[in-house]
């Protein structure tokens, strides 16, 4: 009799275990759905406050027409002679997050030149370096001018200055 009352009692457990375990992961999913949407929600807010910061920010020299940021600093736009290689015309734009370095490259140096990598190095208005990219110029003949063009993935409208490296 009494193992008949001990069987019964296994059988009770046993029935309300399979109860318990899907209730508890859909508890657990619901658990982590709600935390997933929460975390996106905070991330889209620090998003938005700090795109909402920079453009606060934008620095004097800055302007922006039709949507395209256009970076009118003196000392960017200023040339630069790096080893006969006249740097000119430096336009810095950006647009979509997207920045977009163009600038005339005349060969002063009296002979053709080989075919150059070009290290940009920009720099905010305390000389602390944003970023450095790099370019390549195509063979040059002695007088000739040509455009570099370097596309950047992130925002770096507010330079100040730049560095130009030759290789």
């Amino acid at each position: 009799m009494e193992n008949e009352k001990n069987k019964r009692k296994q059988n009770n457990n046993r029935k309300g275990v399979p109860i318990i375990v899907p209730l508890l992961i859909i508890l657990l999913i619901i658990v982590i759905i709600v935390i997933a949407i929460n975390m996106k929600k905070e991330n889209n807010a620090e998003t938005t406050a700090s795109t909402e910061q920079s453009e606060k920010t934008a620095p004097g020299y800055v302007e922006e027409i039709d949507g395209v940021k256009i970076n009118k600093s003196t000392q960017l736009n200023a040339a630069k002679d790096v080893n006969g290689l006249l740097v000119t015309n430096i336009q810095l734009t950006s647009e979509s997050g997207m920045t977009n370095l163009l600038a005339d490259v005349t060969n002063n140096t009296g002979a053709k030149t080989e075919v150059k990598t070009v290290s940009i190095t920009l720099l905010d208005e305390q000389g602390n370096e944003l970023t450095t990219v790099t370019g390549i110029l195509d063979e040059l003949e002695a007088g000739e001018t040509t455009q570099l063009n370097i596309a950047m993935t992130s925002n770096y409208i507010n330079a100040y200055d730049f560095i130009v490296n030759v290789k």
